[in-house]
């Protein structure tokens, strides 16, 4: 007699492909927010052969979108409280004009509202046109997001006086602090009621950072 055996699958739950780092007040410690950490990044240009497998979006629109779904899903489902939650986008996201349309009715669909997410581009996302670029900044605030600039690789573009008075959040890298092109940008941006935001710092540093204008901190680091 020919004998079968049954076999069972065991369903693991999936660990959470977003993390959240705390944005901690250089001052008191308190959480200002948090900024979503995500395991891949949207590509702005054609990838080929295994990289392919991995772009599953090709619209940066909808990529963020759906970033943001995922975001408020894992927030939600793991009482992550602090607001609001940085969201890296990619370049091409800003100079899509359904992006803050395509933002908005993700958000509608969750717990959360609008002003509860801090859309972050990176500092090269401005290079262009500061006329052009304080539009695409303002579409996303008439939609009730807030706004914030990734300087923590590079920090060429300086920030036009009107695209200030739009911004939400700047994020700097204390290692390069030394540069004074950055440290002047600091100030500007702290001068202009920015939040000011350095990874990598020493809670020692405190009051130098904000003499800099730079009142709070993620990744920060305590004395050895």
């Amino acid at each position: 007699m020919k004998q079968t055996w049954a076999t069972t699958s065991v369903q693991t739950l999936p660990t959470p492909a977003v993390r959240f780092e705390p944005v901690l007040d250089l001052a008191t410690g308190d959480a200002l927010g948090m900024a979503a950490e995500l395991p891949f990044c949207f590509e702005d240009g054609p990838s080929f052969g295994p990289a392919s497998a991995r772009r599953s979006e090709s619209n940066s629109a909808k990529w963020v979108a759906d970033r943001i779904g995922e975001i408020s899903s894992v927030a939600h489902e793991f009482h992550h409280d602090h607001r609001p939650i940085i969201v890296p986008s990619p370049v091409a996201a800003l100079a899509n004009p359904d992006t803050a349309l395509a933002c908005d009715a993700r958000v509608r669909r969750s717990v959360f509202c609008q002003q509860e997410f801090c859309i972050e581009f990176t500092d090269t996302a401005f290079a262009g046109d500061p006329a052009d670029c304080t539009s695409r900044v303002a579409h996303f605030r008439r939609h009730g997001f807030r706004v914030s600039v990734d300087m923590r690789k590079s920090w060429q573009t300086p920030l036009a006086e009107g695209m200030r008075l739009l911004i939400d959040t700047l994020r700097v890298d204390a290692r390069n602090l030394d540069c004074d092109l950055l440290m002047e940008t600091c100030e500007t941006a702290a001068g202009a009621g920015i939040l000011v935001i350095a990874e990598n710092a020493n809670w020692r540093d405190a009051d130098e950072l904000g003499r800099l204008g730079i009142s709070a901190g993620t990744r920060l680091r305590t004395d050895a």
